[in-house]
């Protein structure tokens, strides 16, 4: 596996699990909101992907990422 799909495996999970959902159950290029995101899932997704990758996320980029595969760009950029 690439590294690249590591981290979205990482990042399906971390967000599968803030939903309370199954990681299969979330597409890479869902719409996050269509699945019930709101900014409190945000807030500790954004804290948990800072701690599992020991990054520093920008806010106002991460609040602007909708779906699994731009949190992973955003990820990859730090």
């Amino acid at each position: 596996m690439s590294e690249t799909g590591s981290i979205e495996e990482s990042v399906r999970e971390i967000i599968a699990d803030v939903l309370g959902a199954d990681p299969a159950d979330i597409p890479a290029d869902q719409a996050l909101a269509a699945l019930g995101w709101d900014s409190m899932n945000s807030m500790e997704a954004l804290v948990r992907l800072e701690k599992q990758f020991s990054v520093d996320l920008d806010l106002r980029s991460f609040h602007a990422a909708y779906t699994v595969t731009d949190m992973v760009a955003l990820v990859e950029k730090f």
